[in-house]
């Protein structure tokens, strides 16, 4: 069997789970998780680049004050007219963590049966309970309070550079200013895991994915029936090798997936629990290691 400093050589810290752990939403007590990379500092749709010092120096304004809804209708709506607007309001902010280029949020979204709570119930079914699951990407909203112009060292191009803001609102919407934003998560995964350090509370982690079948229900409970014991090690370890020499062409979590269905002869829901485990493997071994 491998052991962890292998394994991590072997499987890439960074992995791309797709809409995959959708169906497997973390969530903390009662409480509904999202997980976010806000911004970062690429050039997005408006020719505008948002320094991620602009996002640290505001984000305790964010955490006291700011939310999370639909389309920065929260914001819009006092002036545009929008109907009800504070009813898309979903959530709120509980963490912030900006590593880098790169700005992550743990946001808690709404849960009950109030009318201010019917968006936040929509958007976290439309990602828990259906299939596939819907995209949302997030948009950082506030006031700027400076702002340059610069050259793009790479296009040559003049961008403005948001430099000062005050942060106080984070949409979920179909369509993100931002390109190259990765949709919003319910779980840790991949990068996450690796950069909201602090954020992956080990029940977290656990919630799901436990070793005691008579603590989860579900699928969770069906695929663990299989992978105990030397199963999984034996399967830990042919995947690990097949990263290493190639055979898996992408760490992304569906060609994890597609190749433990293939090479073990497991059906998807007990490859995906399989997958599921491996990863959690591995970002244990990543929190152990910094």
């Amino acid at each position: 069997m491998l052991n962890d400093a292998q394994l991590l050589a072997a499987v890439p810290e960074y992995v791309a789970f797709g809409g995959m752990l959708k169906a497997s939403p973390m969530t903390e007590g009662d409480e509904r998780i999202l997980y976010l990379e806000a911004s970062n500092e690429d050039v997005d749709h408006q020719g505008e680049v948002v320094m991620q010092k602009a996002l640290s120096d505001s984000a305790d304004y964010y955490l006291r004050h700011g939310n999370v809804d639909l389309s920065h209708y929260s914001l819009l709506g006092p002036k545009s007219g929008i109907p009800d607007f504070m009813s898309y309001e979903v959530g709120k902010p509980i963490a912030v963590r900006v590593d880098g280029r790169r700005t992550f949020v743990k946001a808690q979204l709404y849960r009950g049966d109030s009318p201010m709570a019917k968006n936040a119930n929509m958007v976290w079914d439309s990602i828990t309970k259906q299939s596939p699951p819907s995209r949302w990407y997030p948009s950082v909203g506030g006031a700027v309070l400076a702002k340059s112009i610069k050259i793009d060292p790479k296009t040559r191009e003049r961008v403005a550079v948001i430099e000062k803001v005050r942060w106080n609102n984070i949409a979920l919407d179909r369509c993100p200013v931002n390109k190259t934003v990765p949709e919003v998560s319910t779980a840790p995964v991949g990068v996450f895991a690796k950069s909201l350090g602090g954020f992956v509370l080990s029940k977290a982690l656990e919630a799901g994915y436990g070793t005691d079948a008579a603590a989860l229900d579900g699928g969770a409970a069906l695929r663990t029936q299989s992978l105990h014991g030397a199963d999984y090690d034996r399967m830990r370890e042919s995947t690990a090798a097949a990263i290493r020499d190639g055979r898996i062409k992408s760490p992304a979590a569906d060609s994890i997936m597609s190749f433990a269905a293939t090479e073990f002869g497991l059906s998807l829901d007990e490859a995906a629990g399989f997958t599921e485990r491996l990863m959690r493997d591995i970002y244990r071994n990543i929190r152990r290691s910094k």
